[in-house]
């Protein structure tokens, strides 16, 4: 009975600083390293992690690198910081999509009435005018679309209001009732193309990424810097692989706990 007494408060102390230690590092320190500042083994503390994974405590975002999972944001009411969150989570996945198409890609949400952009990965000769934590405007975007497509009627009529929208290209669509047309299309058909319509040249395809059918970002690709000709849709299936494993990594749990999966 002694030993069941100290042992289990001793574990319980130990998860909790690991979890804590994890959840405050801002240095990028991998598990082992967090580990020996503890004073446990590498192995205890890989142990615990991966029941803090199982759990949704935690997320494992890289070898022997964890973050905050999302049953802990959602228990500590962080969703305040769910964009940083995200990018942590989308940057490998989305480095990885960019390294294998030759595309420079980007993760966006829309906070008031605007594109953030909290990811742009790929464009290494500074072809696009996005940046991350930029916003843009969101009609002519094809994240943009993607996300206003997906607003709740009463806030999407509220965005359409304020049009007639500026022409940045010739391609824009600058009116009210034609953006609605476009929006529904994009509803429809699951991705949006941004046809030259921020800048002139420039080609991209976006996808929402959606929890539950609930969007709450998109992913674009920069498909041509040079115009026509081109198939956007041709990069599609990358896309949205890319986007479900995101989703996998983001969501795997439901609001009880229990995988999605």
């Amino acid at each position: 009975m002694t030993r069941i007494g100290t042992s289990a408060p001793q574990t319980l102390t130990r998860s909790l600083l690991l979890l804590e230690r994890i959840i405050d590092d801002d240095r990028g320190l991998s598990l082992s390293v967090l580990a020996g500042e503890l004073g446990i083994s590498s192995s205890s503390a890989h142990r615990l992690a991966v029941g803090f994974e199982k759990s949704g405590f935690l997320l494992r975002v890289g070898r022997g690198h964890y973050v905050a999972g999302p049953v802990l944001l959602r228990l500590a009411g962080a969703r305040r910081d769910w964009g940083s969150f995200a990018a942590r989570v989308s940057r490998p996945i989305l480095g990885r999509l960019s390294r294998q198409t030759g595309k420079t890609v980007h993760l966006g949400v829309f906070e008031e009435n605007m594109v953030t952009y909290l990811l742009k990965i790929g464009d290494r000769k500074g072809e696009t005018i996005s940046r991350q934590g930029m916003q843009l405007e969101a009609y002519c975007s094809g994240i943009g679309k993607v996300l206003l497509s997906h607003l709740p009627a009463g806030e999407r009529d509220a965005y359409l209001a304020t049009g007639p929208f500026v022409g940045l290209t010739p391609t824009t669509i600058t009116s009210a009732a034609a953006l609605r047309t476009e929006l529904d299309a994009v509803r429809g058909q699951g991705y949006a193309i941004d046809n030259e319509e921020m800048v002139p040249g420039l080609i991209c395809i976006a996808a929402p990424v959606a929890r539950a059918g609930d969007v709450v970002a998109a992913v674009s690709m920069v498909v041509s810097h040079d115009g026509p000709p081109c198939a956007p849709a041709d990069l599609l299936p990358p896309l949205r692989r890319a986007i479900a494993e995101i989703e996998a990594r983001l969501f795997p749990y439901t609001d009880e706990g229990v995988s999605a999966g």
